[in-house]
């Protein structure tokens, strides 16, 4: 049976995004020192996780929108008309106080991992880690009116400028490293530092230095200016029924608005210190039916202005068009996010960001690798190759000539009917002489996915394979099914066997990170008698690439439950100084409960060692910040 390669696209999305989360399928016991689950993000060094460009908080309105403000409401006040169905109230991230005290690490930690005590999901596999700075910079001008904005602004001028310079970048207070780390209260603290003369702090109250610190905290954004102007029209304004603030001209709330409205944005360049071109050709289109049979029904274009700035007016609507505006710069062309129009508002912004380019491909990794391998007849091997690129700079990856390949992927010798998961030689890929390469750029601040197939004959009882890759692996899974493939190399590690739903085993292998330049080096054979080779085996490769789908979901939560089992056997009971496995541990807990393996009472206390052990620890760890 064929399936399409859209579903095979979502069925490998579905399954990054469960490798992502945690999963609570192990045993009752706090895990031993110095083990860490799969599926869990490690402690994050906080000292170096910091914004790569400054937040935009203009995108992150967007993204508030369409992720946050169903719970945390239209002001970030916990309100949301979802807030009622959860049980547990959502935080007031708008909420003065709690602005005052948090550094934005603290709540890009939280955006990032989740807090479940909360009922906050982890954002880590839906958001990319600029879209979270992007955000949290958003929300963070909820908690600031234009009185105290002003307020700041003018006591910068006063008392600031002269060192610091009209943009914060003298002696340099938009240095994103230093303003993550650091709350509205500490930036007020030290104002009146050591290294502040005295006629700088002289006079301010906690009141003023907090203003102060706002309208600093505001420098170190992205078009901090327009959002002062926004915010201040968005407090004059009355507040429609969904919370949004109307803009002048447009339709008041309950009021239908007409069959046209008017798209506007502006383009902005992601790459520091980097400027827009005056004049940059911005195109519109809008699509019907865009989740079924999509049909553009609105294609057009005009020029952005010398600040970046654009409009289309008079743009034909209907319910449920999708809207969204591309550029092309350098070669490369960049898009905005797909938006439908609210309908009770006549205006829609559709924020546009493109990036310098770049040949350095140091930014780039291969956060994930996943082989899967299967018997293709009696005298071959199927394997699918699935990678997970990540380019964390902020500049977008390209060929060093047109044409040419962008990155480039060895196949083994011998590999036949390659088949990809998206694109072809015509319009993508090229042949090289150990493979091919890919022609797409890799953008900035994003993740590209690379999926291929091929046929590999098997020469002989045993095949060996010595596989090099184009960047640095952090870590490489193998499967196969169960019985029917050997896999043997010294990288390996056994993982165990895992049965999906309609009872197919997976052997799960996994390696430790492979540098550049390193090769990983195994061998395949037959565990059994081989199947007869399939006729077409193209159509084999697209059944293979949605099995491979599934079996991504298989190892991650093998590789999770068999962690927390052999973590379970090895120690009965311990102390932690790390929140995260004592969380892990309440969730393993949870489960045996779930399946009936732990009595009521014996379940409700240890979940409640549990629980107090991690609030102290949580309560020691906001003391030490303090």
């Amino acid at each position: 049976m064929r399936r399409s390669f859209v579903i095979i696209l979502v069925l490998i999305l579905l399954a990054l995004t469960t490798t992502a989360c945690g999963f609570n399928l192990a045993a009752d016991i706090t895990p031993p020192p110095g083990w860490h689950p799969t599926a869990a993000p490690p402690t994050p060094n906080t000292a170096n996780l910091y914004p790569a460009i400054p937040p935009d908080p203009v995108i992150g309105e967007q993204i508030y929108q369409q992720e946050c403000e169903q719970c945390h409401g239209p002001r970030a006040m916990g309100d949301g008309p979802k807030a009622a169905e959860l049980g547990i109230t959502p935080a007031a991230l708008a909420s003065a106080e709690e602005v005052q005290e948090d550094a934005p690490i603290k709540r890009f930690l939280v955006l990032t991992h989740g807090k479940e005590e909360d009922g906050m999901p982890p954002f880590a596999g839906k958001l990319t880690e600029r879209q979270r700075w992007d955000v949290l910079a958003y929300v963070y001008t909820f908690s600031v009116s234009p009185q105290k904005l002003e307020k700041g602004k003018s006591l910068y001028a006063q008392r600031c400028v002269a060192c610091h310079g009209k943009d914060g970048k003298g002696k340099n207070l938009t240095d994103q490293k230093r303003m993550a780390n650091l709350s509205d209260e500490e930036i007020a603290n030290a104002i009146t530092g050591k290294q502040h003369p005295t006629d700088v702090y002289s006079g301010l109250s906690k009141e003023d230095r907090l203003a102060l610190a706002s309208y600093i905290r505001m420098l170190s954004f992205a078009r901090q200016e327009a959002l002062g102007a926004e915010a201040e029209q968005s407090q004059n304004a009355t507040p429609t029924a969904s919370g949004t603030q109307p803009a002048p001209g447009q339709t008041p709330s309950g009021t239908p608005a007409g069959a046209t409205i008017t798209i506007t944005g502006t383009v902005t360049n992601g790459t520091a210190n980097a400027k827009v071109p005056p004049g940059i050709e911005v195109e519109l289109q809008g699509y019907d039916d865009a989740a079924s049979n999509p049909n553009k029904v609105v294609d057009l274009k005009t020029k952005a202005d010398e600040n970046g700035k654009f409009r289309f007016e008079n743009v034909p609507n209907s319910p449920s068009r999708l809207f969204f505006v591309s550029t092309t710069y350098e070669g490369v062309t960049y898009g905005s996010h797909a938006i439908v129009r609210q309908h009770d508002t006549s205006t829609l912004d559709l924020p546009l960001v493109i990036y310098e380019s770049t040949t350095d491909k140091s930014a780039l990794k291969i956060e994930r690798l996943h082989f899967f391998i299967e018997p293709a007849g009696e005298n071959a091997y199927q394997i699918i190759e699935m990678y997970l690129i990540a380019n964390n700079g902020d500049k977008t990856v390209v060929a060093e000539k047109k044409g040419e390949p962008v990155l480039s992927f060895e196949l083994p010798a011998g590999a036949t009917h390659l088949q990809f998961q998206s694109g072809n030689f015509k319009n993508r890929y090229i042949q090289t002489d150990s493979g091919f390469g890919d022609t797409a750029p890799i953008y900035a601040q994003s993740q590209m996915q690379e999926v291929f197939g091929y046929i590999l004959p098997a020469e002989g009882k045993t095949v060996k394979i010595s596989h090099s890759f184009p960047l640095p692996v952090d870590s490489a899974v193998l499967m196969a099914p169960e019985g029917e493939v050997n896999i043997r190399g010294d990288l390996l590690q056994d993982n165990g066997v895992q049965r999906d739903e309609q009872g197919n085993n997976y052997h799960i292998y996994i390696t430790p990170p492979i540098k550049q330049g390193e090769s990983l080096q195994f061998s395949l054979s037959r565990a059994k008698k081989g199947l007869k080779m399939p006729t077409g085996a193209r159509r084999n490769l697209a059944l293979g690439l949605v099995a491979l789908g599934i079996a991504l979901i298989v190892a991650a939560v093998v590789l999770t439950r068999r962690n927390r089992l052999a973590a379970a056997e090895e120690a009965p009971s311990a102390e932690y100084e790390n929140p995260e496995m004592l969380m892990d541990a309440i969730l393993a807990l949870d489960d045996l409960y779930k399946q009936g393996k732990l009595d009521e009472e014996a379940y409700h206390k240890r979940r409640a060692e549990l629980k107090a052990r991690l609030k102290a620890l949580l309560d020691v760890g906001e003391e030490q910040a303090e």
